[in-house]
């Protein structure tokens, strides 16, 4: 099958604190990246006790709403760092499985790795990212008639580079659990998660002065998701 997927986001920070070239109130809204990735499932047991593997890859297609100036080039000029897209093309590789048994927990894991082919029109090059998700659904539990599930999600970050030069506030490591429900009403499904911080190694820039850096990114998501047939049934 054939998935396609586009990003709109809304960013904010509200800085406390004397404004500077680096750090200000700052905003930003609109379209992100588009995703293409075709799935090839090699195995499928659909009722009872059995497995499910697909292999996939694809492509991101990415938009114009990117940061477009160098935030680290010297000497330093008022800029942003907020963007809702890097601006580069992608290539995505991703293996998932499922296993479902007698037990009344299906589980599975995704594991996903995707690269930048080459910089992007403003001199920016994203480092690579590889993913690895666990989860877990509880299928004899209903919670406001959703299926309650569980996720424990690794993200490895590759540094990024500006002009040729690594960025220092890239690259890292995220450890996140989640959890949420999900509704299935075929063929149409809904899902709702809550994300809360693990473990966190992540390289965050030293300014001029001693600063202790530090980042809890909680979060949710809503997802929504449909099969489309084509043609006759």
């Amino acid at each position: 099958n054939i998935e396609t997927s586009l990003n709109f986001g809304i960013r904010g920070m509200d800085f406390i604190g004397k404004e500077n070239d680096h750090h200000r109130d700052e905003s930003k809204t609109g379209l992100g990246d588009i995703r293409l990735t075709l799935r090839y499932l090699s195995s499928n047991v659909s009722f009872g006790p059995g497995a499910r593997l697909f292999f996939g890859g694809g492509v991101v297609i990415p938009s114009d709403n990117t940061v477009k100036k160098n935030p680290f080039k010297k000497p330093l000029e008022k800029h942003t760092h907020f963007d809702i897209s890097e601006g580069a093309f992608k290539l995505v590789g991703e293996i998932q499985y499922f296993k479902r048994d007698t037990l009344p927990i299906v589980k599975g894991g995704i594991l996903k790795y995707s690269s930048a082919l080459t910089e992007n029109d403003y001199s920016f090059m994203p480092g690579y990212q590889l993913d690895a998700v666990a989860m877990f659904y509880w299928q004899t539990k209903q919670i406001f008639k959703g299926i309650p599930q569980f996720s424990l999600i690794g993200q490895k970050r590759g540094v990024d580079h500006w002009e040729g030069d690594v960025a220092p506030n890239s690259g890292g490591l995220l450890v996140i659990g989640a959890a949420g429900l999900m509704w299935n009403l075929d063929p149409h499904h809904f899902t709702f998660l809550i994300r809360m911080p693990i473990y966190q190694k992540l390289n965050m820039v030293q300014e001029e002065s001693s600063i202790k850096n530090h980042a809890d990114m909680w979060g949710f998501s809503f997802s929504y998701r449909t099969v489309l047939t084509l043609g006759d049934k």
